[in-house]
């Protein structure tokens, strides 16, 4: 579904990620983990075309996406219909907040993919149930906790029909009581077969739902393998270093 090849990314001078491959499958569920500033999420806004790399080539589902081999930019055409299938949900919401629930779910299909509006409407009332939030289809995004916000994101997302979902630490922002509602959706999308990448400190979650981990430092991919492998015994010193600080912290703060 998703292949990176030799990806690199620099800001200011500064090598965010050097020379990052990775290939995820359609179905499979990726979790990847590692500390701030280690490249996690500007992998993700380059799959999502938000970062465009220096170099190196990204394909989705079998399609060359956003740049050539030669560092050369695809056509706007190309790259729009590359960004339609692949949905991000963001650790702040980004909702719109003149619009209704609704409507915030609702315009993806209608004014991107020329939906008729009955139709993107029915759609978005689909999903919000889906999320468990159809009795908030009126209201604004003011009128909700931050985890009924990040469920609608997720339903905005899913309007669009995305061939594969990333997820940039969407729990982070949230109260400690809030996060369960929205694991427990995005639980649901990798049980009935949604490609997922989810960059989070949520452990539980990965060991739980991911089928595959990534330990990410510096840049680059250091270390990868099943839950099992990654949690249990974790092959390079710096990954057993890091799961050894936050397995900690999260044992101190009583959310193991």
């Amino acid at each position: 579904m998703i292949t990176v090849t030799d990806l690199c990314k620099s800001f200011d001078g500064t090598q965010v990620l050097n020379n990052v491959s990775l290939t995820v499958a359609a179905g499979e569920v990726v979790g990847v983990i590692g500390p701030s500033g280690s490249g996690k999420s500007t992998l993700l806004r380059c799959l999502n075309h938000l970062e465009t790399p220096d170099s190196g080539v990204i394909e989705v589902d079998g399609h060359q996406a956003y740049i050539d081999e030669r560092g050369k930019t695809l056509s706007a055409a190309r790259i729009a219909d590359t960004r339609s299938g692949v949905g991000m949900v963001f650790q702040h919401f980004n909702l719109f907040p003149h619009l209704t629930v609704l409507q915030n779910v609702a315009s993806g299909p209608r004014f991107v993919r020329r939906k008729d509006r009955a139709e993107s409407e029915q759609r978005a009332r689909a999903l919000l149930a889906q999320v468990g939030l159809a009795e908030k289809a009126d209201q604004h995004p003011e009128q909700l906790s931050g985890g009924q916000q990040q469920r609608v994101a997720i339903a905005r997302a899913l309007a669009m029909q995305p061939k594969v979902m990333l997820f940039d630490e969407p729990t982070s922002a949230l109260d400690p009581e809030l996060v369960g509602d929205v694991l427990a959706v995005m639980q649901q999308l990798a049980e009935d077969g949604m490609t997922m990448i989810v960059v989070t400190h949520e452990m539980g979650f990965v060991r739980k739902v991911a089928g595959r981990v990534i330990f990410m430092d510096e840049g680059r991919i250091v270390e990868q393998g099943s839950p099992a492998e990654i949690f249990e015994a974790p092959a390079q010193p710096r990954t057993r270093s890091f799961l050894s600080s936050v397995l900690t912290h999260t044992a101190q703060d009583g959310t193991a």
